[in-house]
């Protein structure tokens, strides 16, 4: 029903003169009941036209709460980039979605622990909180039948630690430092291939160096990492080297560290690379520790 036809129903039984009332006192009685009529008539229409006012405010003020909530990644927002991290932008399909908090995942892969040692097959999930630059680890590898070693990798506020279990239990590993600061934070750089969306994040900064590499540097506090990725013509990724600390006997030593992606996907509406290894460039060789595919992922 319109606001008019409703004020009217309100009005309907208001015409009516009441009995015994004749004449000239009538036709009065009737102009006085007609004007209080149609004050009656305009105010209920007015107060039904704010209430309708309010009502529409509302929902636009609701509009517009959701909208801010679930922002979207906008050609505008990456035109600082690269040109080879725009097409990389481009080719993951995030422009026109939503910008995004968190990423959860899951990996399956083999782990080698040693250059000399066999492949563990594993499994591990991750979390990111994209704003806060953080990230968590836990894996769960088979080192033998019956055996299981449990770990820990996480950076927050760009701090790192590492922790190693046996059985989940018995700790093998306990690190933190410096050292360990600089390899969580070159991981979580590197590991942004799974979501290019923080590609565009205050905390990132980038540097052309030609037509399919870009130079990143991630800074947290008073910390910065960098390293170089490396795309192909259509945008994907391909590797991500730089320097990182290696753990070799009881030092830490500065080593060449290479990401290589050599299978694509999409995961949660994004392409990304699910499947790649990771190796360290060693005097005596290279050193390759861990082959990997992601099997789920979600961002929010």
């Amino acid at each position: 029903m319109s606001v008019i036809g409703l004020s009217k129903a309100c009005c309907l039984e208001t015409d009516k003169s009441p009995e015994g009332v004749e004449g000239n006192d009538q036709g009065l009685y009737t102009n006085q009941r007609k004007q209080s009529t149609l004050f009656i008539k305009i105010t209920i229409e007015n107060i039904l036209l704010v209430m309708l006012g309010l009502l529409v405010n509302y929902d636009q003020i609701k509009g517009e709460t959701i909208m801010s909530d679930g922002e979207l990644i906008t050609r505008e927002d990456i035109q600082h980039l690269p040109q080879s991290v725009q097409r990389c932008m481009k080719y993951s399909q995030v422009i026109g979605t939503p910008k995004i908090k968190k990423v959860c995942l899951k990996q399956t892969g083999i782990f080698k622990t040693a250059p000399h040692k066999p492949w563990a097959p594993f499994t591990a999930d991750q979390w990111f909180n994209v704003d806060g630059a953080s990230f968590e680890w836990r894996m769960d590898m088979k080192m033998a039948p019956f055996v299981h070693v449990k770990g820990v990798d996480r950076l927050s506020d760009g701090k790192g630690e590492m922790k190693i279990r046996l059985f989940g239990i018995i700790p093998l590993i306990n690190a933190k430092g410096p050292e360990i600061d600089q390899g969580s934070m070159t991981r979580y750089l590197s590991e942004m291939i799974w979501f290019p969306q923080g590609f565009i994040n205050e905390y990132i900064r980038w540097e052309a160096i030609d037509d399919f590499s870009a130079r990143a540097i991630f800074t947290v506090h008073d910390k910065s990492v960098e390293g170089i990725f490396y795309f192909d013509d259509l945008g994907r990724m391909t590797e991500f080297t730089c320097d990182r600390y290696s753990s070799e006997g009881k030092e830490m030593v500065l080593r060449p560290w290479h990401a290589t992606i050599y299978e694509y996907g999409e995961c949660d509406g994004v392409m990304i690379g699910t499947k790649g290894k990771v190796t360290w460039r060693r005097p005596e060789g290279d050193y390759t520790y861990i082959d990997l595919e992601i099997t789920e992922l979600k961002h929010e």
